[in-house]
């Protein structure tokens, strides 16, 4: 049984983790070399994969937002 079972649900908390770690992102790490946000948002594709594999879809939502505030706080 998936733990965010509702996709629209999991959407919405998957934007909730966006916007907190992107807020504490730009507001805390001013520099953070490229290298390690690749690596960053490689780790979070692979687990956003393992655990849509797993029929954990919403977790991995939440995997993929944490990775796209990475990659927003460098541009």
């Amino acid at each position: 049984m998936a733990l965010l079972p509702d996709l629209a649900l999991a959407a919405t908390y998957a934007a909730f983790v966006f916007l907190v770690a992107l807020g504490f992102l730009v507001v805390f790490v001013e520099s953070i070399r490229p290298s390690r946000v690749v690596a960053a948002l490689a780790v979070d594709v692979g687990l956003a994969a393992a655990l849509a594999w797993a029929g954990e879809a919403g977790l991995g939502l939440l995997a993929l937002a944490g990775g796209g505030a990475g990659v927003a706080s460098r541009a």
